[in-house]
């Protein structure tokens, strides 16, 4: 009887398999998980959200760059326009010469068509061989402010020198034969920015002039309207 049967499906072509085992099949669900639902219209407020930051983040790149291009900020400008050391001619007497006296004017040049500068007090320094010889005099008194395309002038008077060795040094330098004075004049501030209706924070401002001037104390011509280094560090 079987063998008749195995004869027969072997003519049909039909195979019957054996039915499967329900514990298999309860171990085979078990490791199915259950994917969560889609939500179709977050992803599409995610995505739209994005481009408007993108969107915004852009246009306000390039209004920056236009407003850049349109102001187009320069330095200001600062020039010694006169300087003198008053009594630097008298003879060198070791520490027992005399005082000197320092005098002089910077032109302090705003060269930008739409922007205001904000100088805080003005503070001169001069600088002579390894010494400061003045150190942190306020020349201004008060905050400035300086409006577009304008020139000030800053001026000091009487700025004084006491005598000691560098005083002697200096009535040395000028009785030299075709004697000469080195000075490096420096100026500290600090300065911020206004356009418009806009202004910035404060910036450190430092000045640095490298000047000289002849055995009768007056600014050599070579250090006329010299144009002093600026940083902003």
């Amino acid at each position: 009887m079987g063998a008749h049967t195995e004869t027969s499906q072997a003519r049909t072509g039909i195979v019957t398999m054996p039915p499967a085992s329900s514990t298999g099949f309860t171990a085979t669900v078990g490791r199915i998980r259950t994917l969560p639902a889609e939500r179709p219209h977050l992803r599409r407020c995610t995505k739209l959200l994005c481009s408007a930051v993108l969107v915004v983040l852009l246009l306000a790149a390039v209004l920056l760059f236009v407003a850049y291009l349109a102001v187009r900020p320069h330095r200001p400008r600062f020039h010694v326009v006169a300087f003198s050391a008053s009594g630097i001619q008298q003879a060198a007497g070791g520490d027992g010469a005399g005082m000197v006296l320092l005098s002089g004017q910077f032109s302090v040049r705003n060269p930008n068509h739409d922007v205001g500068f904000f100088y805080d007090r003005l503070y001169l320094s001069v600088h002579y061989g390894n010494v400061d010889v003045v150190k942190d005099q306020d020349i201004t008194g008060r905050p400035m402010y300086q409006p577009p395309k304008t020139t000030t002038p800053v001026t000091f008077e009487g700025v004084t020198v006491p005598a000691s060795s560098a005083t002697a040094s200096m009535a040395r330098d000028a009785g030299a034969e075709r004697g000469s004075v080195a000075f490096t004049v420096k100026v500290r501030s600090r300065i911020r920015v206004r356009v418009a209706f806009w202004g910035s924070h404060w910036h450190p401002l430092h000045v640095g002039c490298d000047i000289a001037v002849g055995p009768d104390g007056q600014l050599l011509p070579e250090s006329r309207q010299k144009r002093c280094a600026i940083n902003f560090l």
